[in-house]
C-alpha cells in the first residue's frame, strides 16, 4: 500500500511558498506576519514538535541573513572597487540585516517544519492528535455561530 506522506521534496516545495509541509495547506501555522498558531488550521499538525524547535528556524534565518550580508558585501566590493563607498554600503548592509531576518521569518519556520517532518516522520498518534484537534477547532466553530 503506498504512503500519503508527502515526500520531502514536495514538503520543501510547500514549505518556500509558505504553505503547510505536511498537508500543503495555505492556512498553516502562521498568524499574520511574525505570530503563529499552535498547530496547522488545516491539517493540525502541530509546529512545535518538540521543546527548543524554534532554535533551528532562528538558525536558519540567522544564516540566510549573513549569507546575503557577504552575497552584499562582496558584489559591492567587487562593483565599485577601488573606490568603495564605504558609508553608503554601511547603511545599506545594516538595512538587510535589520529587514531581512523580518521578511524571512515565515519562511524559515515552515522550511524547518518541512525538514524535521522528513527526518522524524508523524507517528499515528502524533497524526490522530492533529485530526482531533482540528475536529475540535470545527465543532467549536460551529457552536460559536
Amino acid at each position: 500500500m503506498p504512503s500519503k506522506d508527502p515526500s520531502f521534496g514536495r514538503m520543501m516545495r510547500r514549505a518556500a511558498v509558505v504553505h503547510c509541509p505536511w498537508c500543503g495547506a495555505r492556512r498553516t501555522f502562521i498568524r499574520r506576519w511574525l505570530g503563529k498558531y499552535e498547530r496547522c488550521r488545516t491539517c493540525g499538525i502541530r509546529w512545535r514538535r518538540e521543546e527548543g524547535f524554534e532554535l533551528s528556524a532562528v538558525a536558519i534565518n540567522t544564516t540566510l541573513t549573513f549569507l546575503a550580508l557577504a552575497i552584499g558585501m562582496t558584489i559591492g566590493f567587487v562593483m565599485t572597487s577601488p573606490d568603495i563607498p564605504v558609508a553608503s554600503m554601511v547603511l545599506s548592509l545594516i538595512g538587510v540585516a535589520v529587514f531581512m531576518p523580518i521578511v524571512i521569518y515565515p519562511l524559515t519556520y515552515t522550511m524547518w517544519l518541512a525538514f524535521d517532518l522528513a527526518v522524524h516522520r508523524p507517528e499515528a498518534a502524533e497524526l490522530a492528535e492533529a485530526a482531533a484537534a482540528v475536529d475540535a477547532q470545527a465543532v467549536a466553530r460551529s457552536t460559536s455561530r
